[in-house]
């Protein structure tokens, strides 16, 4: 039984009767009937038919070919003409309406069939067609990236108003123009015309993509753009076109330079920070270990910045900082690179310089800065400095041992009375003494091997949407000395560091971060333990050769899921090591694990090295969010990097949040995760379940 209605437009009555009934017998319901035209299209409006037999001929006001042509304008049903004209005028007449189907009278009934089934059919393909191109062009519409389709000739046929918006031609107007006179592309410092390959005709399977190019707009305008073009085929696997898919990237360029400039530049002094100062120096120890020529580092510290800070506050301390900074800037060598290394300290690194020409700078700068005062209130304060000096000469030096040279030379200045110079000598007995003072690293070792550790944790909390129970919280780790004092992090961490201990630290931590959840399993059970772990991992663990096969290890031997676990990396000490911590974080991602980076905005922040970090997070640095609901230059900062993270589709963590107004604020801005004391201080990790732990 078929369900389509029919309308029959016929004005002999007989005819028509007879249509009917061999319709219904065919198993088609009760076909409608008309006479006229008018008529017919009166039907149309009440009973909405799927498909109509119009006779060509009918007596009234309009004939069969009108009336079927208002029918498509109006209704878009199809029309199936019936008629014994077959002559040349009405068949061209006939045409103008579009009909679905022409049969001649008299015809048989197999044919009349037939034909109704075929037009249904055909106008049902029609429909979907049409559908599928609505749907097309409404995603063509609607998408961020710019579209610009060409035909087999190579003139555009198509362009999305994304494109239109960034080229500056409308569709229109660019119809038939070739891609190269619309879209005029250029790379490099010295603006290279970049010439689009011709798909068409070179053969070339793979898509031409292009980056960081720049696009003179029909305005005049320059972009930064980014996209690919690519040969479009048909079902036969024959080139029938090219489509230029392209996105405008100066937004994004602009965010990345301006991030990755605050971040790698100290915001008070305008000089570089500790971080880039780092990335130059392991660059210039590297280079020295392949040429004979010397580098000297000069490590400057202020004798009196804590005592300026204490008396006038720390407006003047910065004032101090400032003028430090401008005589530094006065006395060093073009080719010289200059750093605020942190707090009252100070670093410049001196290219093809000798001993006697680093040391005559440096005296030229406690020269100078002891002629320049600071007065401040009712204070006038003599600035003088305390510098070491370490010769860099391509013995076996890495960044470690020259940062712990010259601050064991400013150490042994200052302990000298302040305003001394000292060069860093390590047969000398100040500085043997010095190194024997560091008892930390017998301390930590000790603490090493008497588990003398304990692991404390605090959470991260959701801030717009349920985690489904689960519970995340970041593993931090405290010392405990041999009186059973704790001892914060701030204290060992930075003696691991310098003496490359951290790696038997990190071990320690993710021994017993395993330990911890397989008992929290044990208890719970493990489909029921709601807890997720994020560990932190030095750069020099990140480094260690072993420590991958290490911690797929230590999973197989736990039993533990690594997909319970995300390790975190500090944005600088990844992308110190870039290769090595991309090898690291991908082979771990394969068996499940995920990645944080960890401080993000306090070192390099490149959108471009973030690009080839496949990251599950950003922890952004809780420098800028500590104080982002009264300081609106931090807010800003947070605004950013969130953005970034949401177009790379990273999740964000804000840490250090203190109060609710940082917390609105985070919510407001779209921030994914918080941590801070406003949800809980760090606290032992049998409290997380005391049972489980004994």
């Amino acid at each position: 039984m078929r369900n389509e209605k029919i309308l029959i437009v016929e004005d002999e009555r007989i005819i028509a009767l007879d249509l009917q009934r061999r319709l219904e017998r065919f198993g088609y319901p009760e076909p409608i009937l008309a006479a006229t035209g008018d008529e017919a299209l009166r039907r149309v409006e009440e009973h909405h038919p799927d498909i109509i037999l119009m006779d060509i001929m009918l007596s009234g006001g309009i004939d069969g070919v009108d009336a079927a042509k208002v029918v498509k304008e109006r209704f878009g049903i199809p029309v199936i003409f019936l008629t014994a004209y077959s002559d040349e005028k009405t068949l061209s007449r006939a045409k103008e309406a579009e009909p679905f189907g022409y049969i001649l009278k008299p015809f048989k009934e197999k044919e009349l069939y037939t034909t109704i089934d075929i037009a249904l059919y055909k106008f049902n393909v029609d429909q979907a067609l049409k559908r599928q191109e609505h749907w097309l062009s409404a995603i063509l519409h609607s998408i961020e990236d710019g579209i610009i389709a060409t035909g087999k000739d190579g003139k555009i046929q198509f362009m999305n108003p994304v494109a239109e918006n960034i080229t500056g031609w409308k569709e229109n107007e660019a119809t038939e123009r070739t891609l190269g006179m619309v879209f005029q592309l250029y790379y490099g410092p010295d603006e290279t015309a970049v010439s689009f390959p011709n798909l068409l005709t070179d053969g070339e399977e793979s898509p031409f993509v292009f980056k960081n190019c720049l696009l003179k707009n029909r305005a005049g305008a320059t972009i930064h753009t980014e996209g690919s073009l690519a040969a479009i085929r048909d079902r036969d696997g024959k080139l029938d076109g090219q489509v230029l898919a392209f996105r405008d990237t100066t937004e994004m360029r602009r965010m990345s330079e301006t991030i990755s400039y605050q971040a790698s530049h100290d915001t008070l002094t305008g000089l570089i920070n500790r971080d880039e100062f780092s990335e130059q120096l392991r660059r210039t120890i590297g280079l020295a270990k392949e040429s004979d020529g010397e580098n000297a580092f000069i490590f400057l510290d202020i004798d009196q910045f804590k005592v300026v800070n204490d008396l006038c506050g720390h407006t003047a301390g910065d004032e101090l900082l400032l003028k430090t900074t401008t005589v530094i800037k006065s006395v060093v060598r073009s080719s010289d690179l200059s750093a605020r290394l942190g707090g009252d300290e100070f670093g410049i690194l001196l290219t093809g310089a000798s001993i006697s020409q680093a040391t005559e700078i440096a005296q030229r700068l406690q020269s100078r800065l002891r002629e320049t005062k600071l007065i401040w209130d009712k204070h006038v304060f003599n600035i003088t400095t305390s510098i070491g000096i370490v010769m860099i000469n391509g013995n076996d030096q890495d960044i470690h041992d020259v940062f712990a040279a010259a601050d064991d030379a400013c150490y042994i200045a200052k302990d000298a009375g302040g305003n001394k110079i000292k060069v860093y000598n390590v047969e000398e007995n100040l500085f043997t003494k010095r190194r024997g003072e560091m008892q930390w690293i017998s301390r930590l070792t000790k603490a090493l091997e008497e588990d003398r550790f304990q692991l404390f944790f605090q959470p991260i909390e959701p801030i717009n949407s349920s985690n489904s129970g689960m519970k995340k919280c970041e593993l931090l780790i405290r010392m405990i000395d041999q009186e059973g004092n704790t001892i914060m992090p701030a204290d060992f961490i930075p003696a691991a560091e310098r003496y490359n201990l951290m790696p038997a630290v990190d071990r320690w931590v993710v021994q017993n971060a395993f330990k911890a959840y397989k008992l929290l399993s044990d208890e719970l059970g493990q489909d029921r333990n709601p807890f997720f772990f994020t560990i932190n991992l030095s750069g020099a663990f990140l480094a260690d050769e072993t420590s991958l096969d290490f911690l797929v290890y230590e999973f197989q031997e736990y039993g533990v899921p690594p997909s319970s676990f995300c390790f975190e990396v500090t944005e600088t000490e990844a992308i110190s090591n870039m290769k090595t911590a991309s090898h690291f974080i991908n082979e771990l991602k394969k068996i499940g694990s995920t990645f944080a980076l960890d401080d993000f905005g306090s070192g390099f922040s490149s959108f471009n090295y973030l690009k080839l970090l496949p990251v599950d997070y950003l922890k952004i640095d809780g420098m800028f969010v500590k104080d982002m609901d009264t300081d609106p230059v931090n807010r800003a900062m947070v605004e950013a990097i969130n953005s970034m993270g949401k177009v790379m589709r990273i999740k964000t963590i804000a840490e250090f949040v203190g109060n609710e107004g940082i917390l609105r604020e985070l919510e407001q801005i779209g921030v994914d995760y918080a941590q801070g004391y406003f949800f809980g201080k760090p606290t032992p990790i049998k409290m997380l379940h005391p049972t489980a732990f004994g």
